[in-house]
């Protein structure tokens, strides 16, 4: 794999670089790439949001390792385009969230994990383009930190309309199990995928 091209980019925002855009032969800053990576994306987490696993009391959701493994794979452009696009859709009265639609769900109790959601998208699909995604390592920590986020995001918000109690009690210790095996899984399947890419598709030799 050439790595000298994303090596010149060091020192910029970004390398424009990801998996994907790595085998379609585009940059993550190529406008067409961005707009399939949205609409994919987009379709990708609204399915995953329908998928619970019944784990703890609380429904436990694919959606947040979708998100995570997404950013990974596109980058910060095309992950934030379908996190937006996908918000858009549900406040649009698309069924694409876990339950209900409109605007005003943005705005209860679920709303602020799902605006987490953008600032995760952004962080990790940076990080990924920083070459993170390369390393099993980097890729955990990663998706940690874009996980920790959408958490500070959700639970601020949840303890603004109800207290921190119980913001604490329902919406984060319930799923700390849960992510913690997402992100385990979410960082073997971006492995996976290089893994899967380098020998199978090493198109930069």
């Amino acid at each position: 794999m050439d790595y000298q091209k994303g090596s010149k980019h060091m020192n910029t925002l970004s390398s424009n670089n990801s998996l994907v855009s790595n085998i379609v032969g585009k940059q993550t800053n190529d406008l067409m790439f961005i707009i399939y990576s949205s609409i994919i994306g987009s379709i990708l987490l609204a399915l995953s949001s329908k998928i619970q696993i019944p784990l703890t009391p609380v429904p436990v959701t694919l959606q947040t390792m979708v998100l995570l493994v997404m950013s990974m794979f596109l980058g910060w452009r095309g992950a934030l385009g379908a996190t937006i696009l996908y918000l858009f859709q549900g406040a649009a009265g698309l069924p694409v969230f876990a339950h209900g639609s409109g605007i005003i769900y943005l705005f209860g109790p679920t709303g602020g994990y799902l605006f987490g959601f953008i600032l995760a998208s952004i962080l990790v699909g940076f990080l990924a383009e920083r070459d993170w995604d390369k390393s099993i390592i980097l890729t955990f920590c990663a998706m940690t930190i874009g996980t920790l986020v959408i958490y500070i995001c959700g639970i601020s918000w949840l303890a603004f309309l109800k207290d921190i109690n119980t913001a604490i009690i329902f919406g984060l210790l319930p799923f700390i199990t849960p992510d913690i095996l997402k992100i385990c899984l979410g960082s073997c399947i971006v492995a996976a995928g290089w893994e899967l890419k380098n020998k199978y598709l090493n198109i930069d030799n």
